[in-house]
């Protein structure tokens, strides 16, 4: 591939970087000049939220380049006042070829344009519009270039966090089908906390390839072979409401979140990563057949194994040292039987396994 078609796709596809995906955006309607959304569309707020699908069948909808716009009036009652906001949702594939960038303040500022030009809101500046936006139920992303034979270890990879899941099993899900293409998800994006935070790792390729080829169709050639040829996977986590922005030291003002470096993204990221799946991977080995003392033995030995010991070496740590022959004897005979199972059948196959784990944890960040 030329300099050239690589510095486009790194501009078109921005890889390893967070960006916006999609938000709910809240304006106070005090900063607009005129708004005439029909009565109809009128939402009433709560602390719990209120799930997408929901939100959109009670909402304005708007066609917008072959995609919809919704608004609505949110109205909130605090004891003696009520607060009365706009809220604007789109996707992000509103933008085209800058998809992968997410949404931007350009974009965000086009929506409004628009938005105006059909007189539903007017104002005199989108700039004072965009600098009074908050955001709630705030989808962050980053997408990440693999090779496509990455798939198999990445398969295997999800079996084993499904393991280490720290919530219900019924809050975890696997995939890999036709319906629901390939990744995982982790806990519900409408009722995820602080401790129980929704993510979701899925193959952005196959989804734009299966579920959404007319858009795809739309896009750059460059964009097209990108993904046709490479497994893009993306990692996606919800900023919930207010106290998931306070967890972290953020507010969910707009203006000031794209401003937000990547390193704090990638910190944030990683929370919700080790939140949701045990942190610490012990070596796996074959221990079903052993006494708890040769359990133990085990531990240390698979440690001493690591650290680059032969054989040699662990047997005169462990028989050598003792003080007596008997003792050495019987010290020779505990060694081989765990000496075995931590080196040869089906522990080679564990081990290998883990060698797995480990690679893709550091990968994406939970080590």
């Amino acid at each position: 591939m030329s300099a050239n078609v690589t510095q486009n796709i790194n501009k078109l596809i921005p890889y390893n970087k967070y960006c916006i995906d999609s938000a709910k955006y809240y304006v106070d309607t005090e900063l607009f000049t005129q708004i005439n959304i029909p009565s109809n569309f009128i939402l009433i707020d709560s602390d719990t939220g209120e799930q997408l699908n929901n939100f959109k069948r009670s909402s304005l909808e708007i066609p917008y380049k072959n995609h919809k716009i919704y608004i609505a009036t949110v109205k909130k009652q605090l004891k003696q006042t009520c607060i009365n906001k706009i809220l604007i949702y789109y996707s992000s594939k509103i933008a085209g070829n800058q998809y992968f960038n997410g949404n931007t303040k350009e974009l965000y500022i086009e929506v409004l344009e628009y938005i105006k030009s059909l007189g539903y809101l007017s104002f005199e500046l989108a700039e004072n519009i965009f600098n009074g936006t908050y955001v709630k139920d705030l989808d962050m992303k980053m997408d990440m270039k693999l090779r496509i034979k990455d798939k198999n270890e990445i398969t295997e990879y999800n079996k084993q966090l499904k393991d280490r899941f720290n919530g219900n099993a019924s809050d975890i899900a696997v995939f890999n089908n036709n319906a629901r293409g390939f990744g995982l998800m982790a806990n519900n994006r409408a009722t995820a906390t602080i401790t129980k935070p929704f993510l979701k790792f899925y193959d952005k390729s196959l989804e734009l390839i299966t579920k959404n080829a007319d858009f795809t169709n739309t896009l750059s050639e460059y964009i097209r072979n990108e993904i046709d040829f490479n497994f893009i996977y993306r990692y996606e986590f919800t900023m919930k409401n207010k106290s998931f922005f306070t967890k972290f030291g953020l507010t969910n003002k707009l203006s000031e979140l794209l401003l937000v470096s990547n390193e704090k993204w990638i910190e944030i990221g990683k929370y919700f990563l080790n939140a949701n799946f045990q942190v610490i991977i012990k070596k796996p080995r074959d221990t079903s057949k052993l006494r708890p003392m040769e359990k133990v033995l085990c531990t240390y030995f698979m440690q001493d194994i690591n650290n680059g010991m032969n054989i040699t070496e662990i047997k005169n740590k462990y028989v050598t040292s003792q003080s007596d022959r008997k003792s050495r004897y019987r010290m020779g005979e505990v060694f081989e039987r765990v000496y075995y199972y931590c080196t040869v059948g089906n522990v080679k196959e564990i081990t290998d396994k883990y060698e797995i784990v480990t690679k893709w944890d550091k990968y994406f960040g939970i080590i």
